[in-house]
């Protein structure tokens, strides 16, 4: 095969065809350096790339294979990891001015279960300043650019990681989410993105944000590869005090049971924010694609749900405070101005606001998981807008201007503040522009399974929205 043939292959058929020899792990870690190189300068999706490594750990992979040693579907496969989360020996910069020179002297827990699976790191993805921005347009790293049009955010702060995968620089790529950073960039990107459930996938080794809202998230380009690298990394970590002991199923065993008999919810009071037409259009098309497959859908109201964005606010800020506090007050000049405007602002939250939040988050979570336990999932729009322009990120929302960063997160932040899944899965690309669309399908906790035959029922019925790749 060809190393473009190669590149487009998915992390499923990339295992089939390693696990029968038809190719190498050497061959498709080549192939995917080889595209890094090409690309990479276009689009600035990766600071640091492990050539040597890669191919060290390739070599290594497929001798293990070869001698009859196969550790599962992630052998031999390469994956691209967000520049906050620890790597053994690699540099790790947060995305900051503060660490140019900081090589972990050991793996988070998600990347030393993805190795023992047998994983290839390839490379550390860009992300926004201290991972706390939605556009990826970090200060100190440049810009990342969205290869649909390289004038244009791939969203964030998981941008690195999801303009790597649209582009096919890589068949995989870990994200964080704290208040939409994997499916921001999935939905504009137009891959897939998981938020699990909270404490889901451990925390250890990953540069915090706000920690009661943290999560690292799965980012592929179809749904059962982002069920594939759930697999390699949930599980119980007891290091990590913000870790669930919750079952961990087989997310793959329903995915192929289609929609056929779910019942999916539609709930306009948890879109608190203004949806762009052509997303919206896409969301209903998507609806009644799923119908036709057989699930039940029913719009159904939340009359708590402006109570969730009310308090997430002040948690996410007093936590994300807390973080930097002493550092911004030393070094003020050594964070990016809008960063800088965030920590001013975070100042404001007061702590009876946040032990407020704390205590109601509590009583909210048991609402809704009790007000929509009869249904499988709720279906909402992926994000507020198209990807906006990286030089304004200005976006266009039925017309009117609206600034960007920080648009989607009314949309994505309630699953952080209760702790539900939430997939992102492409819906197509707007007529006018050619640009990623997506919904989000949002589960109970710890049924990601659910979220996965969903969406993969939705993609197996659409090939043509999902086989479709940006002209580079």
């Amino acid at each position: 095969m060809s190393s473009i043939d190669l590149c487009d292959l998915s992390i499923f058929d990339l295992s089939e065809k390693i696990d029968s020899g038809e190719i190498s792990p050497v061959e498709v870690t080549d192939a995917h350096l080889a595209r890094i190189d090409d690309l990479n300068p276009k689009l600035n999706a990766f600071i640091t790339v492990c050539h040597e490594e890669a191919r060290v750990a390739a070599k290594a992979a497929e001798a293990e294979i070869a001698a009859g040693n196969a550790r599962g579907p992630l052998h031999g496969i390469p994956i691209g990891v967000k520049d906050i989360i620890d790597t053994e020996g690699v540099l790790t910069t947060q995305g900051s001015s503060f660490y140019p020179e900081n090589f972990p002297s050991a793996d988070a827990e998600c990347i030393r279960r993805l190795k023992d699976a047998g994983a290839i790191i390839i490379g550390k993805c860009n992300t926004a300043e201290f991972a706390a921005e939605s556009a990826t347009k970090n200060p100190h790293y440049g810009a990342c650019c969205n290869p649909w049009d390289v004038s244009r955010v791939p969203a964030g702060s998981s941008g690195g990681s999801g303009s790597a995968l649209a582009a096919c620089m890589v068949p995989g790529a870990l994200g964080t989410d704290t208040g939409g950073s994997v499916r921001g960039p999935a939905a504009i990107c137009g891959i897939v993105g998981l938020k699990p459930t909270y404490g889901r996938i451990s925390v250890r080794g990953v540069y915090p944000n706000a920690v009661s809202l943290d999560h690292v998230g799965p980012m592929t380009r179809t749904v059962r590869d982002c069920a594939l690298l759930l697999q390699g990394m949930a599980g119980y970590d007891p290091d990590d005090p913000f870790s669930v002991d919750m079952p961990v199923p087989d997310f793959c065993a329903g995915i192929e049971d289609g929609a056929k008999g779910m019942r999916l919810a539609l709930c306009p009071d948890l879109i608190d924010v203004e949806i762009d037409r052509p997303i919206a259009d896409a969301l209903e098309s998507a609806i009644e694609i799923l119908r036709d497959l057989g699930a039940k859908i029913e719009t159904v109201d939340c009359p708590f749900a402006d109570e969730i964005n009310l308090h997430r606010r002040p948690i996410a800020d007093a936590e994300f405070l807390a973080v930097h506090r002493t550092r911004y007050a030393a070094s003020p000049d050594g964070y990016g101005t809008a960063l800088q405007q965030r920590l001013e602002n975070a100042k404001k939250t007061t702590l009876d606001q946040y032990i407020e939040a704390r205590c109601r988050r509590k009583a909210l979570r048991r609402m809704m998981v009790a007000h929509f336990a009869s249904y499988d999932a709720v279906l909402l729009p992926g994000y507020p807008s198209l990807a906006a322009p990286i030089e304004t990120t200005m976006a266009t929302v039925n017309g009117k201007g609206m600034d960007f960063i920080g648009l989607g997160r009314n949309l994505t932040g309630p699953q952080n503040f209760i702790g539900f899944p939430g997939l992102s899965v492409p819906t197509g690309f707007d007529p006018e522009h050619g640009l990623p669309m997506a919904m989000q399908v949002v589960g109970l906790p710890g049924e990601e399974a659910k979220c996965f035959r969903v969406g993969h029922a939705f993609e197996q019925a659409t090939p043509e929205i999902h086989g479709r790749r940006p002209q580079l």
